[in-house]
């Protein structure tokens, strides 16, 4: 769970409820509570290209020293709660979830095509699939097969108990079509741009045409990995209700949402699988240190980030078992080019002078920190240690390209003025840690060149909902961790569109790169569209962090959370012993 906006990346999101505000923040409160993800993708390299249902059996690329659950000599048990902490919830109608918080409960309240856990890729509604041969040696159609006998939940508005109906190919289609082209939703950028069609062959089959390979496809928060089922009478009977009181056919079902506080679901008795697990609750406590003492006390038994300082101490702990985050996830300040002031790329560059960003990133996370650039971490397709030659930390050449621009200290007060005028550098962070360790280390850097930083600290949902109203600031984000994180951010279907940033060159890059298949020719690729982006200075990198979650020893069955929060599928099935 880190510290980490993952959004799947479509350029024109908006509020999934007008007007409505959610919770309070960060992915917390307000609209807020998600976005900042707690738990960080992984996405394994070439899991697009896997053979259909194929497993790939790769090395995770972090372990934490107890990173294999313990086996329990018990005997699995039906019973208890699952308590999850969690920073924070947003909404959860699947096509406007941007943050992994919120889907962790789309992906046990709703189906899904197929579910990974790490490396390994297994059936959910889908039980099994194939690509077509489309005559041209180049995949771009997939057969999915589904499962019969899967329920819509019942005892609600629109199910009454005893009056489901089956899931089938029907409701397949109308989600994906529903995903692709409502205004606003969070559909993965390569799916929306490699889609096609997609048509019902029977009652529980499925084909998916392409318009272009994607080598996405079946990666994590990629291609069709957040594509959850919905049932077209709920979403169009509920509304905008159906956000937050959603109705699928996964192996829990909704019970109350109290914003800020909690959520709860219980066992789904309809579903295909029975579930150990009597109820699952996330609760809401976005203060690390405060969610730390709720694990040890037992008042949560996972906890969705580790901090920095604390991984040491619960790593030893035989209470405690320690689960890799997944992929290094990358810190960046980025600019929105709106703003006239950062719409100069030599301004750019002299803030990216200003900054030693990997001295900030090392300082803020500690054991946890890794150095680099970019936004592909290490071992992930487009990672380039190389980007670093574009931020060398010269205070004195920030300087003096400033001082190029017409910005100087004509008053002595330490502030740089222009035409009788002071600099204004408003930036923009959400609340949760450790972005206000963030914040204050680049201000008070920035202060040295004379460049005066408005740090605005908000809650998780006013931050995204102003990012996503592209408010004239620069905003400093964290995540996009994994294969396809750079074009969900710098795509032309990504995030960083919102802040001003256009280059169709970029565009055309990773366009390019998420339908070439072989890995070492799409890595060279994203390394050239990487180049541009960062030798631009549209953002300003300040290393990547590892993450880990923890939960206690009597959780079984649990295997960390990375995009899928997998707990009763065909992969496990979490019990308690406590």
């Amino acid at each position: 769970m880190g510290d980490a906006w993952h959004c799947r990346g479509h350029r024109d999101v908006r509020s999934p409820v007008p007007g409505r505000s959610y919770a309070r923040s960060p992915v917390s409160g307000r609209l807020y509570l998600a976005v900042i993800v707690a738990f960080l993708v992984v996405a394994t390299a070439g899991c697009g290209a896997l053979p259909p249902g194929a497993s790939a059996k790769l090395t995770p690329q972090i372990e934490a020293i107890t990173a294999n659950p313990p086996q329990s000599e018990d005997t699995p048990r039906f019973g208890g709660t699952l308590v999850i902490q969690t920073n924070g919830l947003v909404q959860f109608d699947p096509i406007f979830v941007a943050d992994d918080n919120s889907f962790f409960v789309v992906s046990n309240v709703f189906s899904l095509l197929f579910r990974r856990q790490g490396p390994d890729l297994f059936p959910d509604l889908a039980t099994s699939w194939e690509y077509e041969d489309d005559g041209g040696g180049i995949p771009r159609t997939i057969v999915f097969h589904l499962r019969q006998g899967v329920m819509w939940h019942d005892g609600n508005a629109v199910f009454p108990t005893g009056a489901s109906r089956e899931v089938v190919a029907a409701d397949v289609v109308y989600s994906i079509e529903r995903a692709v082209k409502t205004e606003g939703s969070t559909m993965a950028a390569d799916l929306i741009a490699s889609f096609e069609a997609v048509e019902a062959l029977d009652k529980y089959t499925v084909k998916l045409t392409l318009k272009t390979p994607d080598a996405l496809l079946f990666t994590v928060g990629r291609g069709l990995s957040g594509t959850a089922i919905v049932p077209r009478e709920a979403v169009e009977r509920l509304g905008e209700d159906f956000a937050l009181h959603p109705i699928g056919s996964g192996s829990f079902k909704f019970v109350e949402y109290k914003p800020d506080e909690s959520l709860t679901l219980e066992r789904n008795d309809l579903y295909w699988k029975k579930p150990y697990l009597d109820r699952v609750v996330f609760r809401v406590i976005p203060d690390r240190d405060a969610a730390v003492i709720a694990l040890e006390t037992g008042e949560i038994d996972v906890l969705a980030g580790v901090p920095d300082a604390e991984f040491a101490r619960l790593n030893a702990d035989r209470r405690f078992v320690l689960y890799p985050g997944g992929c290094p996830s990358a810190t960046q300040l980025v600019f929105n080019v709106k703003n006239r002031l950062f719409a100069e790329q030599k301004f750019r560059q002299a803030v990216a002078y200003a900054l030693d960003g990997n001295a900030i990133g090392a300082n803020v996370y500690g054991g946890m920190y890794v150095p680099g650039c970019g936004t592909a971490g290490p071992d992930v397709p487009g990672y380039d240690l190389n980007l670093c030659r574009y931020f060398p930390y010269e205070p004195e050449g920030a300087k003096a390209l400033l001082q190029e621009l017409g910005w100087e200290d004509a008053d002595g007060d330490g502030v740089l003025d222009k035409d009788g005028r002071p600099m204004e550098f408003p930036l923009e962070i959400w609340i949760m840690s450790p972005m206000p360790q963030f914040g204050a280390a680049v201000a008070t850097q920035l202060k040295e060149v004379g460049i005066p930083v408005e740090l605005q600290t908000v809650e998780f949902g006013t931050w995204i909902a102003d990012w996503q109203a592209g408010v004239d600031k620069a905003m400093i984000l964290g995540g996009f961790c994994g294969d396809g994180g750079m074009n969900s951010l710098w795509g032309g279907l990504g995030m960083a569109p919102f802040m001003g940033y256009e280059d169709a060159e970029i565009f055309a890059l990773l366009d390019q790169a998420n339908a070439v298949v072989d890995p070492a020719e799409r890595d060279e690729v994203l390394r050239q569209a990487a180049d541009k982006i960062y030798s631009q200075y549209w953002a300003v990198p300040m290393g990547f962090r590892n993450t880990y979650q923890a939960s206690r020893s009597w959780v079984h069955d649990f295997h960390g959370v990375m995009w899928f929060m997998n707990l009763c599928t065909d992969y496990n099935n979490v019990w308690l012993t406590k």
